[in-house]
């Protein structure tokens, strides 16, 4: 029996439902790394205040992880909003995101251990960049596909230059912190900050798509 020429790809809706449950497994599981040491019997306030202060590390690395992620899916999701099909290319590109979501509770958890070697930093540092590169990638696509477009003069809109800003400024982020954890592990990732502080640009009045 011959198969159409054309199979039938994962539907809009499917792959939506498909990457909102990866990135909700996988910010849950980003807080599975905060676990307070088991202490002795009897123990005093002193003792638990310095077993919490010693998590502190974690909890920041738990944090940034968190926002990094949470903000890959606001945008994926204003992404989506544009889009009235999903094509094979971009089902790949999008398949290849959600695996490197999924795998980010690992190197969360090796830079939360280890995040004052260069390695784990490096590592942590790389897999955001993957992440981050992923993420320009769709956008492109998207943008130079205009059949997959709900409304082809999208991409003359101020939301599609947000998603392109936002994707650039976080591989630039991304970079960045990936260069300097051979010699600041830990301190490179304040490096993300600037992402994670980025507002979405305004749309400016006029010709806006010049």
């Amino acid at each position: 029996m011959s198969l159409p020429v054309e199979s039938p790809v994962l539907s809009k809706p499917r792959l939506e439902a498909l990457a909102d449950g990866i990135f909700a497994f996988a910010l849950t599981l980003l807080v599975l790394d905060l676990r307070l040491p088991a202490l002795p019997p009897g123990v005093d306030d002193a003792a638990l205040r310095q077993a919490l202060a010693g998590l502190l590390p974690k909890a920041t690395i738990w944090l940034l992880s968190f926002a990094v992620i949470a903000a890959s899916w606001v945008v994926q999701q204003r992404t989506f909003a544009l889009l009235s099909k999903i094509d094979p290319d971009l089902l790949r590109i999008e398949l290849i995101l959600l695996a490197l979501v999924s795998l980010f509770p690992f190197s969360q958890s090796v830079q939360g251990a280890y995040g004052d070697l260069a390695t784990a930093s490096q590592l942590y540092s790389g897999h955001l960049l993957c992440i981050a590169l992923c993420t320009w990638r769709r956008i492109a696509h998207v943008l130079k596909h205009h059949e997959l477009l709900l409304d082809a003069a999208t991409t003359a809109t101020a939301t599609a230059k947000r998603l392109r800003y936002r994707s650039r400024m976080f591989t630039a982020c991304a970079i960045a912190a990936l260069a300097l954890a051979k010699f600041w592990p830990g301190w490179n990732m304040l490096a993300m900050i600037p992402m994670l502080l980025l507002r979405w640009p305004r749309r400016r009045s006029g010709r806006e798509d010049q």
